[in-house]
């Protein structure tokens, strides 16, 4: 008994939940999801343990509870304050802590800290309730006198305060007393999320079973250590949900990839209730007997954001399944052959295409699975044969290949649908020919080192076979003397395919499912129709089609930090130097851009103008402004930036990040007569609130002057491909000149120049020699060229606010 005062804990449940019926006794690893809940609360020290439930709930929860050691009574359904009540008088308790039964993975410590916090705390001055703020969501537990929760039921009649019950004293200020303290740095971690309140967050709980104790319930309950090692595991809250095609025809490989990958991944397969792919069953069971769990496969269509992934892997996917799939989450899609492929924010080609009119974020052979088990010894003569045509061999062609191969005295085996042979890929090295269709089979067996023979299904795959070297014959060449003269030709039998290296299709799709997607910065909207400008292994480029903007609307890779590291050794990696060694070099630079600004200010003689610097690193613009007669304020990312700036150069600076930004609170200053931004504005993701922002920083006939990478400059003109593959990660806007006006007008900007900047004459495409002088005739053509045609690769815009 903590300061002899009489504490009971209890726990809330119903078995009536709308978004997941009955989740209190879904199985957790061997029992249920309430059980987990008693027995880490009975972690805690109190003088009793109470469940309050409502009738209808009563008969099956009284058996589990009095098995942990609890007591058990009934209340009301819908008047949980007043079942909280009844519990209070049944226990003759003090002081009650508070949980609910669909939080498995309780922090008992956290629970235990404030207990005793309640109980300091009353030492000091008297407080009806309190609870620790910040905990994950699922984690958090309250704790208040049993006497004011007696007197807030009395004193309320609202149906939410009766309904949630603490919201009965803490909601009334004018009456009670409450606390809500930050957690201790331990338990503090608002962005987690460990309840289970819908079907994703159950198979959450699973996967979080699965990592720390391989799925079964330990004998004492998790500790928050061990909690927090799951839930930041990316693979757990980043889940993939795989949508393999299952429909008659389409063949087995796509289910068989997919069930794979969850094993891999963790990830959870979508099988359909109207799948008639009749080899389902069998291959969903092998793949039981082969690691998955039978709660990684789902029958119910993914919701929003249910799923940080969803990887579509179904052949030809239609419309309306493919638009629905990119609404609930971030969808890859795998050697999708659809037209709708716009709708994907990564496409996968594992299997080489042919004439696929669109990009591909990946394309490359080298993700298929390559068998462990390989031919030591060259293949010199033919004498079994495998024949693998898929499980459905829609084509027919399996009994016809069969008949020719027997028919010439070799030694066939024969892999059906009611013939399977487990594991295929590696027992390929066993026959010194495989016969089969374009497919994975076909790279898996030139990796195991035996020959490969097509069998053309569909004209599209007799294309493909030809176009990357594997001999393909159709049905009638079985049927004469092609067959005998191919075989007899026995190096044709060897393709020679670059699949060398075996990277892991599980491993990519982990990555690809921390990517997140973006909207238009500018219209704040996403939208499949916005058209796809470029693909790379990390990102997706679009259009927006209402602004024109192009911009980053899905990325996988992590952004940069912009602080000393950045500005010394990654700075020194790409320019020679670092940051503050190019002080200087930089520093003339700004006094052109000052020029500029001074000639388009239409006020040019105001007395002290003040001058913006968003994003001014280690001050060089600043430093130049000041020499121009300008008052200069700075702000940047960077601590370290802004202390030299503060202390070497004198200068007022703030460290914030833009536009979370206050001025007149910082400098005293509300409107500057211009704002500068150098290689910053791509860098934002929230383009709009920016330039918002900005404009409320300038008075009117005030210069927005900024500098970024140009897609209308030589690189991004004639090499599209390495300018998108290139640019930085945290780019989320590339600009055009010509299209810079219309995006600025609508935040009350009229642009009144535009400066090219960045020639590169040794990257026109023509151009043999990368490595000529600045002296050289061909260098100036170029650079002559560059400057007239303005195909620099970066560019400087100068505009006015014009208050419209």
């Amino acid at each position: 008994m903590i300061g002899q005062k009489k504490l009971a804990i209890i726990i809330q449940c119903r078995l009536s939940s709308t978004r997941l019926p009955g989740k209190a006794l879904k199985n957790l690893g061997g029992k249920s999801v309430f059980e987990w809940t008693l027995d880490a609360m009975k972690m805690v020290k109190a003088d009793s343990y109470m469940v309050a439930t409502d009738d209808a709930s009563y008969s099956e929860l009284s058996p589990l509870a009095q098995k942990h050691g609890w007591e058990i009574m009934a209340g009301p359904l819908d008047d949980v304050l007043e079942r909280y009540c009844i519990a209070i008088k049944k226990t003759g308790c003090k002081a009650v802590l508070r949980a609910t039964a669909d939080n498995p993975f309780l922090f008992y410590e956290a629970a235990q800290s404030l207990v005793e916090e309640f109980y300091r705390q009353e030492k000091i001055a008297h407080c009806d309730y309190m609870t620790w703020t910040g905990l994950p969501h699922g984690c958090g537990v309250e704790i208040f006198w049993s006497d004011s929760l007696l007197k807030a039921k009395e004193l309320t009649a609202d149906s939410y305060d009766h309904e949630h019950v603490g919201p009965a004293i803490y909601n009334h200020k004018d009456r009670f007393t409450s606390l809500f303290y930050k957690a201790p740095s331990r338990f503090y971690y608002p962005d987690f999320r460990t309840t289970i309140d819908t079907p994703a967050d159950y198979r959450r709980a699973l996967a979080i079973v699965n990592k720390l104790s391989e799925g079964k319930a330990p004998s004492e309950p998790y500790t928050t250590e061990q909690i927090l090692s799951a839930v930041k595991d990316e693979n757990i809250h980043d889940t993939i949900l795989f949508y393999p095609c299952t429909k008659k025809g389409c063949g087995t490989g796509h289910l068989r990839r997919c069930l794979g990958a969850a094993i891999e991944t963790g990830g959870f397969v979508y099988i359909s209730d109207q799948s008639d792919l009749s080899e389902k069953d069998e291959i969903i069971k092998y793949y039981l007997e082969h690691g998955l769990k039978e709660y990684q496969i789902v029958n119910k269509f993914p919701e929003k954001n249910e799923y940080a992934l969803i990887v579509d892997d179904g052949f030809c996917t239609e419309k309306e399944i493919i638009e629905k799939l990119s609404q609930a989450a971030c969808l890859c899609a795998i050697d999708e052959g659809s037209e709708y492929t716009k709708y994907c924010d990564f496409l996968f080609d594992v299997l080489p295409s042919y004439k696929l009119d669109r990009p591909a974020n990946i394309a490359d052979p080298s993700f298929i699975d390559k068998p462990n088990n390989i031919r030591t010894e060259k293949v010199s003569e033919i004498k079994n044969v495998l024949i693998s045509l898929g499980g459905e061999d829609p084509a027919g062609l399996t009994l016809p290949a069969e008949k020719y191969f027997s028919g010439t005295g070799r030694k066939v085996k024969t892999v059906t649908a009611s013939n399977p042979v487990p594991n295929l890929k590696e027992h390929l090295a066993e026959y010194d020919l495989v016969v089969t269709h374009y497919g994975f089979t076909a790279f898996e067996a030139v990796a195991a080192g035996t020959a490969v023979v097509l069998l053309a299904t569909t004209k599209l795959h007799e294309n493909l076979a030809k176009k990357y070297g594997f001999v393909c014959l159709n049905h009638s060449d079985l049927e004469n003397e092609k067959c005998d003269s191919l075989l007899a030709k026995k190096d044709k039998l060897f393709p020679v395919i670059n699949n060398n290296l075996n990277r892991s299709l599980s491993e990519k799709i982990k990555e690809i499912s921390h990517g997140k997607r973006y909207v238009c910065p500018v219209c704040e909207e996403h939208s499949p129709d916005n058209p796809i400008i470029a693909r790379t292994e990390h990102r997706t480029f679009r259009r927006c089609k209402k602004c024109s903007m192009i911009y980053i609307s899905w990325n996988s890779l992590k952004n940069k930090k912009y602080e000393k590291e950045y500005f010394s050794e990654e700075y020194k990696k790409q320019y020679g130097k670092t940051y503050l060694e190019d002080f200087d070099s930089i520093k003339e630079t700004c006094y052109r851009r000052l020029n500029e600004i001074n000639n388009v200010l239409r006020v040019p003689n105001r007395s002290n103008p003040k001058i913006l610097d968003i994003g001014c690193a280690f001050g060089p613009f600043l430093a130049a402004a000041s020499e121009k007669g300008w008052l200069p304020y700075g702000t940047d990312i960077s601590e370290t930036a802004i202390e030299y700036v503060r202390s070497e150069l004198l200068f007022p600076a703030v460290q914030s990040e833009f536009p979370e930004f206050d001025s007149a609170k910082e400098f005293g200053i509300n409107l500057f007569d211009s704002v500068t931004m150098w290689y910053v504005i791509e860098h934002f993701s929230n383009l709009k609130s920016i330039l918002e922002k900005v404009s409320s920083l300038l008075k009117t006939g005030g210069i927005f002057a900024f500098s970024t990478p140009s897609a209308e400059g030589v690189s991004g003109k004639k090499n599209t491909s390495d300018f998108f593959k290139n640019s930085p990660s945290d780019h989320y806007t590339i600009w055009e000149p010509s299209k810079t006006a219309k995006i600025l007008k609508q935040f009350g900007f009229e642009v009144v120049k535009i400066v090219s900047t960045g020639h590169h004459p040794e990257r026109f495409p023509k151009n043999k020699n990368k490595d000529m002088s600045k002296n050289d005739l061909l260098y100036k053509y170029y650079s002559t060229l560059s400057h007239f045609m303005k195909l620099g690769d970066t560019f400087e815009v100068y505009c006015r606010k014009t208050g419209k």
